[in-house]
């Protein structure tokens, strides 16, 4: 079942330079796609145009069956959360629970009932003794993971990610691909939408949409992609630090049969 449908999708911030330009893909339900591209590739734009924050051009986004436009943008966003790249910007309750129960109390949930989801989604993403923490006090991996849970507990069919990670330092980084694994696991029918820079998180998706100058230049499975090496060069975007040092590896005639081995290899580098 597709739940989003973007069709020939244009768009330009000065009316001369297309930023998005003749995009078009599919979200099925419980897939997970990740769109990676160079700064000024168009993603994180993309990510703005499917929650409505700019107008795209005309019957070019249809979510959930409804042409996403001023009529049905509301309807549409009660089934689509969002986690934006700074964690700093998210908060809007001076504690961990209070940031989760605004986006409730915008649903008018009964506050009787406000608890016990509160508590439910806190322990999703492992932040359950953080609830009467202030905000500022947190780490960016923590913060992230709030903000995941404030938007779980709206009960989206749709998660859209834009840059979440790119702020983080590795440990917030792995943090969040946690949360967005055990996510994944708790609710199959879940679908993921991930604007990255992040490629681990990228070739853990279902799909990888590569942008280059606000064109798809690549839409396929993370290991169809890996075979096609030019494309990254061409699109400006790093190969993940694993496949760089298989490629070293393979060029230096040492043949990798599974992870396994890698990790024995860099072992033995580090000792």
């Amino acid at each position: 079942m597709k739940l989003i449908e973007v069709n020939n999708l244009v768009f330009s911030y000065d009316k001369k330079i297309n930023v998005v330009d003749g995009v078009s893909f599919s979200v099925e339900s419980g897939k997970y796609i990740s769109i990676i591209g160079h700064n000024g590739s168009g993603k994180s734009t993309i990510a703005k145009l499917l929650i409505g924050l700019l107008e795209a051009n005309k019957d070019s986004i249809k979510a959930f069956d409804m042409e996403l436009n001023a009529k049905n943008l509301r309807a549409i966003r009660q089934r689509v959360g969002i986690v934006f790249q700074n964690p700093d910007n998210q908060f809007v309750g001076s504690t961990v629970r209070d940031d989760i129960a605004f986006g409730l109390e915008n649903r008018q949930i009964p506050h009787d009932q406000m608890d016990d989801i509160i508590n439910k989604f806190a322990a999703k993403v492992n932040m359950l003794d953080f609830l009467d923490k202030e905000p500022e006090n947190l780490s960016g991996g923590q913060k992230q993971r709030v903000a995941i849970a404030g938007i779980l507990a709206m009960n989206p069919d749709v998660i859209i990610f834009d840059e979440a990670t790119s702020m983080l330092d590795p440990k917030g980084k792995r943090e969040v691909r946690e949360s967005i694994e055990l996510m994944r696991k708790e609710n199959p029918n879940l679908s993921i939408i991930s604007i990255t820079h992040d490629l681990e998180e990228a070739f853990s998706s279902d799909e990888v949409i590569v942008l280059q100058k606000g064109k798809i230049v690549a839409d396929d499975n993370p290991e169809n992609i890996l075979e096609k090496p030019g494309i990254f060069v061409e699109s400006g975007v790093d190969l993940p630090f694993k496949n760089k040092f298989l490629n070293l590896l393979s060029q230096a005639g040492i043949e990798i049969k599974n992870d396994e081995s890698l990790e024995r290899i860099v072992e033995e580098l580090c000792r």
